[in-house]
């Protein structure tokens, strides 16, 4: 049985369209200046579709530290960007940090259908 990638793109935008919301996400670009001897930071925001957050759920790392508080999914449809940890996800009135960035793809074909972002609540 063969799989179409483009369908099931389609399929998980849909799915998170009808129970999700769009949430932006803040990237930043540091440049550093060898002359003056400063960093200058300087943030790119985004607007993507997300679900709801999955919340109090907790990932633990191998040193048994959490690392998250929720996890939301955001459809590879859209993103034009790259997700790193240490972003910025605005979802209403709360900001997030994103402490881990889980890629879900299609095994015959390596695309990426989504992500699942693990967040902490609250921005150092």
């Amino acid at each position: 049985m063969s799989v179409d990638p483009k369908q099931v793109l389609a399929e998980v935008y849909s799915g998170v369209s009808e129970v999700g919301r769009t949430v932006s996400i803040t990237a930043y670009a540091d440049t550093y200046s060898p002359v003056t001897g400063n960093t200058t930071r300087t943030p790119t925001t985004y607007t993507v579709l997300a679900s709801p957050l999955y919340n109090q759920t907790r990932s633990i790392t191998n040193d048994s530290q959490p690392r998250g508080t929720a996890q939301i999914i955001i459809p590879a449809q859209g993103v034009t960007f790259t997700l790193q940890a240490g972003q910025k996800v605005t979802v209403g009135s709360k900001v997030y940090t994103i402490t881990v960035v889980g890629r879900l793809e299609l095994v015959s074909t390596l695309e990426a259908i989504a992500y699942e972002l693990t967040l902490q609540e609250g921005a150092p």
